[in-house]
């Protein structure tokens, strides 16, 4: 059998191992040290002409290299039995035992810090040393599949080490059938090994520890780059090691996230919205989602993981619960401040293509209404074109300076012309109803029906100044008499008193009637149970003003009181328990609530659904809704849903339908039962019951 210098056999790059038992290797070492290596085992290697020349090139004694292909613990056994006969010569009165093998290979590892260091120190000392082998004849395929079916013995090779010796057998043209075969294992176990040697060595690190299942391998590797890594920085964020599992993550949940990472195609600009500043706020997110996958790939697809997961990845833009972890995932600390969007950051930087000057919007008379389009507010959020000033001051902090030239609301060059218009814009030309918004489809549509506000409020002024007038003349102010004039008790100029709003007496006018209703419940709601899903407050109806709806500014700010309306008030018996938090405060219901928040952060979801299918749980919702409004004589099922229309002559029996259609595919199941269960409750209500 021929012989070889030991420093001349290398460690395969197919090996399988990257851990040994230290305990199993000072038994070989003991049996080689008393017998040699063993003829009839011998070390099998094949010859690899790159490794061990010389340094001029030439292949003299120091021969050309070789690759272990069986025998790698053999070699290593070798150069342990090496060190161990010369120790046994300095120390001939101690016997050779294992205790005394283990305790030299100890000492070895802890001295130096690695087997693979103990190993490379010993082949620099005992490295000419001559051992026999016996040379591999075959194709680097069979080598490598020669190499991994010797490594399934008695000591099962480490995971990482597999998988790495797999895609090594692969790339020398092995199929994972053939593996499969040679090595004694199912051909999944291959694939999920090969899986492991192609996904982000810290995932496998998990895997191969145990902490992670291994079933999430391969669908982590099918991925492409760089969903992959992202998919990986996910699960390694979510992970509890030890857990068997990743935090709250199953396999089966990684897997469905990695099938729906794979298919998606990103953040795009939807081709349907409902108004223009939905379509500017997915603008702005779509280019913000393409700047940082462009500048940090695997953390913008480790955020888009996390949103598949959590289901929030479809059409952010249609829910302000979405918008702001997308801003707050995407944005840092340039587009999410303080717990909330900046969107005067959004805008700024976000929507170069808005412009004040190429709007036109901007090109109305620059007269401003009392209900105008902006409802008094500038800046990014409101209309700086529709404010005081043309060069309103835009939102405290505007990266762009002081001035707003764009809003949220702007039309950019060839953006279809759509434009939402205030409640009480409804009787106007050309203003359509649509999904319980009332919008304009053209620019001359718009100036036409701002001409037409700007009339009637023109009209309702000189009504209210010919009304004033002829009050002054019908009570002219008595002159004061001595007496009253040096009364201590009588308020005098420099100490005026402040009144209290009382409701107006049986005498005045029903606008002042209609007004003081308003202002009483503005006031007063506050106080009842607000954060009932029942109760309609101020803060969230679109009705709110900033201002005064005429230019009387102790007109309350709300949009209804613009003119004379009929409006009602309610107040619900309250039924929620203590815990709730409500007390036993009844439930403040305006009837001209119109909610200025999408139904999926209105209705909340229910505890226990029973699983009916959607499309019953719709048909038998309008069916209820359809019989509520049939029998009910004084309001319309769902109106703190969906509003009421501000003209008495508008007929808006078919708006939840509308707006069912437009928001109910948003709806979880859960809330679309909750929904269900609230029309069970509309309906005998709208009967008397």
């Amino acid at each position: 059998m021929p012989t070889i210098p030991i420093q001349h056999l290398k460690a395969h790059p197919a090996q399988m191992r990257t851990t040994y038992d230290l305990e199993a290797l000072a038994a070989l070492t003991l049996q080689v040290y008393e017998r040699g290596l063993d003829p009839w085992q011998p070390i099998l290697a094949s010859p690899n002409p790159g490794l061990n020349r010389g340094d001029d090139g030439d292949d003299g004694d120091s021969g050309d290299g070789y690759h272990i292909v069986s025998g790698h613990r053999r070699q290593m056994a070798q150069l342990l039995a090496f060190a161990l006969r010369d120790w046994a010569a300095d120390h001939p009165e101690t016997e050779i035992t294992i205790e005394v093998v283990r305790t030299m290979l100890a000492t070895l590892v802890e001295s130096l810090g690695a087997l693979d260091k103990v190993i490379a120190a010993l082949l620099g000392k005992y490295g000419a040393e001559e051992i026999p082998f016996v040379l591999f004849e075959g194709s680097q395929k069979a080598e490598i599949l020669t190499l991994q079916a010797a490594n399934y013995g008695s000591e099962q090779p480490d995971m990482l080490g597999v998988a790495h010796s797999f895609r090594q057998a692969v790339e020398a043209g092995a199929t994972p059938a053939e593996i499969a075969r040679n090595s004694g294992q199912h051909v999944n176990f291959v694939r999920n090994h090969l899986a492991l040697a192609d996904i982000p060595p810290e995932l496998a690190q998990r895997i191969a520890a145990g902490e992670l299942p291994m079933s999430i391998a391969t669908a982590v590797a099918d991925l492409p780059e760089p969903q992959r890594s992202g998919l990986a920085i996910f699960i390694l964020a979510n992970s509890a090691a030890g857990a068997g599992q990743a935090g709250g993550l199953t396999a089966r949940s990684i897997k469905e996230c990695a099938a729906t990472l794979k298919k998606w195609p990103g953040l795009q600009q939807p081709l349907l919205v409902k108004h223009q500043s939905q379509r500017n706020i997915a603008r702005a997110l779509v280019r913000l989602w393409g700047q940082v996958r462009e500048a940090y790939p695997a953390d913008a697809y480790a955020a888009a993981a996390m949103f598949i997961y959590r289901g929030l990845h479809d059409e952010p833009w249609g829910s302000q619960e979405k918008l702001a972890l997308w801003f707050q995932a995407l944005g840092g600390d340039t587009y999410f401040v303080d717990g909330r969007i900046h969107w005067p950051a959004i805008v700024a930087y976000l929507l170069p293509e808005l412009s004040c000057r190429h709007c036109p919007i901007a090109q109305l008379p620059k007269q401003l209404l009392r209900g105008d389009l902006a409802q008094g507010q500038g800046g990014p959020l409101g209309m700086p074109c529709r404010v005081d000033s043309p060069d309103s001051p835009g939102s405290p902090g505007s990266p762009a300076g002081d001035i707003s030239e764009r809003c949220l609301h702007g039309l950019a060059p060839g953006d279809p012309f759509d434009v939402r218009v205030p409640w009480g814009w409804s009787r106007h030309p050309g203003v359509v109803q649509e999904g319980g918004d009332y919008r304009v489809k053209r620019y001359a549509d718009l100036l036409t029906a701002w001409q037409a506000q700007a009339a009637q409020e023109q009209a309702e002024d000189q009504a209210e100044d010919q009304a004033e007038a002829e009050a002054g003349t019908a009570h002219l102010p008595e002159k004061p008499n001595d007496q009253t004039a040096a009364n201590p008790n009588t308020p005098s100029p420099s100490h005026p008193t402040t009144p209290s709003r009382p409701l107006p007496d049986s005498t005045a006018a029903p606008v002042a009637k209609q007004r003081a209703q308003i202002a009483d419940f503005m006031q007063r709601h506050t106080q009842l149970a607000a954060n009932h899903p029942f109760a309609t407050p101020c803060g969230r109806c679109r009705h709110r003003l900033e201002r005064s709806p005429t230019k009387d500014e102790s007109v309350p700010p709300c949009a209804w009181a613009g003119r004379l309306r009929n409006v009602s008030f309610k107040l619900l018996a309250a039924t929620d328990p203590p815990a709730s938090g409500n007390g036993h405060r009844p439930v403040p219901v305006c009837r001209q609530f119109a909610p200025n928040q999408p139904w999926p952060e209105l209705i909340p979801a229910h505890p226990a659904p029973p699983g009916i299918p959607r499309d019953w749980l719709k048909a038998q919702l309008l069916q209820l809704v359809k019989e509520a409004n049939r029998h009910g004589r004084e309001r319309n099922a769902f109106e703190f849903l969906t509003g009421r229309p501000m003209g008495s002559s508008e007929n808006y029996s078919d708006w939840f339908e509308q707006q069912l259609a437009a928001q109910g595919g948003e709806l979880s199941d859960a809330q679309l039962f909750t929904l269900l269960v609230w029309a069970h409750a509309e309906w005998p209500r709208a009967q008397g019951q």
